[in-house]
């Protein structure tokens, strides 16, 4: 396709993407960088909806991007994908060293990714290596129900809630929760159920209430084994016109819920560290086929691999998609003590 073609297609997908309307000649021919009458533009356009890379709608004059438009586009038209050192910086800073291991590491990162791109953004976290208890608490939550607070050797960390049956009372709570720390802590999870020790007295009532928890931290270690998806941006979604539709927006809600949904977008992993664009019909998905999917994957350690997306409408905005997904992927590299990706 020869440049002029090319150049009309770049000015009418970035119209499209910055606003939902047909675009019309009229509109391109006011860019500074086609010298060229409206006349001359029509023609082109008609040629390019020939190619399939236009489409007309009923009620308009003007013309949209259709899927291959986009395909084209990420493919041809976007400049070599960049990692500004000064985005890379700012998301370094959404991810204190502090937190690492933890929940709220993640969760923090993917919400400055996701508020960045204004899309919704999630992150695969590979098997966690946790194989001891660390530290274990008891945090009495109101009259009868309690937090059970794990932290694993590596950073992993585990929060249930239980349902005592009865009163709670906090003094008690301290000294059974100093009971199982004696017990537990430096215990393999794997070992947790050959843990025996001895209550007494009035903390025999606890005794239901402690087998629950041997039961929570046997049960851990299979935990601390699974895949994780920590997703953020949901809200983002509303602010494009192709989610004002009650029925679409809750599919996309009940799709994103289910992890297991998640997981499938990025099986099976890619073996390069490339940006992969997945568009509209191209998700095997039936509840992505109306969006797009950004994704690229980073090592965690030595043989394990995650992976973070970004998910919009057809015509988000992939530049800056694609640039910011690079450079924070370039980031957690940083935090993780892993070599800049390229």
């Amino acid at each position: 396709m020869d440049k002029r073609k090319t150049d009309i297609l770049n000015l009418i997908i970035e119209s499209y993407i910055a606003s939902p309307v047909p675009v019309g000649s009229r509109t391109i021919s006011k860019s500074p960088t086609l010298a060229v009458s409206s006349a001359t533009i029509r023609n082109e356009m008609s040629d390019l909806e020939a190619l399939g890379l236009l489409e007309k709608p009923h009620t308009s004059a003007g013309r949209i991007p259709s899927e291959g438009a986009y395909r084209f586009y990420v493919d041809e038209l976007i400049p070599e994908i960049d990692s500004p050192k000064s985005l890379v910086t700012h998301f370094e800073e959404a991810m204190p060293m502090e937190l690492y291991g933890s929940e709220d590491f993640y969760s923090t990162a993917v919400e400055a990714l996701a508020d960045h791109t204004e899309n919704l953004a999630l992150m695969m976290v590979p098997r966690k290596s946790d194989r001891r208890l660390k530290y274990l608490d008891l945090i009495p939550v109101n009259d009868h129900m309690v937090m059970l607070l794990i932290v694993g050797d590596r950073g992993v960390v585990v929060k249930r809630m239980i349902d005592l049956g009865f009163g709670v009372d906090e003094e008690e709570l301290r000294y059974v929760a100093g009971v199982l720390s004696d017990a537990f802590v430096g215990t393999p999870f794997d070992a947790i159920d050959g843990v025996k020790f001895v209550l007494s007295g009035e903390l025999v009532r606890y005794e239901s209430f402690v087998l629950q928890i041997t039961e929570i931290l046997s049960r851990v270690i299979h935990a601390v084994e699974e895949v994780d998806v920590v997703i953020s941006g949901v809200g983002h979604l509303f602010r494009y016109e192709e989610f004002q539709d009650p029925g679409r927006m809750k599919s996309m809600m009940d799709y994103v819920r289910d992890k297991a949904n998640l997981l499938r977008l990025f099986n099976p992993l890619p073996s390069d560290e490339a940006i992969r664009f997945r568009i509209g019909s191209e998700n095997t998905e039936k509840s992505m086929q109306n969006n797009s999917l950004i994704s690229r994957i980073y090592p965690m350690n030595g043989t394990d691999w995650g992976a973070i997306a970004l998910i919009g409408p057809v015509r988000m905005n992939y530049r800056k998609s694609a640039n910011s997904l690079m450079a924070f992927t370039d980031a957690l590299s940083r935090r993780l003590g892993k070599r800049t990706l390229r």
